[in-house]
């Protein structure tokens, strides 16, 4: 099993208020960290090019504005795998707060096979009972076949702090200094 662990925090919001980083959020000066580390003993197949370094690091994210970051995974197995992502251990807060995973978006791009794996809701990414299986490179045979060995893909991370339309009712203010954080882990298999 492979992890890349995902930290956001609602920092520059709109009206140029600046939103204090919460000590539960990233680091100081971190609204988003995004860092990729290989989670498994003994050797994996599929590896990742930023083991255990930030992917994305951003701070003062406003209304409107996105932050992307990526990350190489290769088949380093002898044999043909099959790949798999899913979301584990988001968390939000403060308490009592709007959950900043439910405005926030977030999209992963394959740039091998030039198409988005999943665009929506934060907290919609599948979890570990309903993973998004990473295809490899189609054939005329199969659409999502197994990666094959040394096969790599470049992931893009997008995740977007959307603003919201006029008349909509919804304040972006009310997520100043709210925070989130979640884990994706990917695993493979013959």
């Amino acid at each position: 099993m492979k992890r890349t662990l995902l930290a956001f925090a609602a920092g520059l919001l709109a009206a140029g208020l600046v939103a204090a980083a919460p000590r539960e959020a990233a680091p100081a000066g971190e609204d988003i960290q995004l860092v990729a580390t290989n989670g498994v003993a003994g050797k994996p197949n599929v590896t990742n090019s930023l083991d255990g370094r930030p992917v994305l690091t951003v701070s003062n994210v406003q209304p409107g504005q996105s932050r992307t970051g990526q990350v190489t995974l290769k088949n380093t197995g002898s044999a043909p795998e099959r790949v798999w992502v899913w979301q584990t251990a988001l968390t939000t807060g403060p308490a009592g707060r709007p959950d900043l995973s439910a405005w926030v978006r977030l999209s992963v791009y394959d740039s091998a096979l030039a198409r988005t794996v999943y665009v929506g809701p934060y907290n919609g990414f599948p979890p570990v009972d309903r993973p998004i299986q990473l295809c490899g490179v189609p054939t005329k045979k199969d659409a999502c076949p197994s990666w094959a060995k040394g096969e790599s893909h470049t992931y893009t991370f997008t995740v977007t702090f959307p603003d919201a339309a006029a008349g909509s009712g919804v304040n972006v203010n009310s997520y100043q200094s709210t925070w989130l954080r979640s884990q994706l882990d990917w695993t493979s298999a013959i």
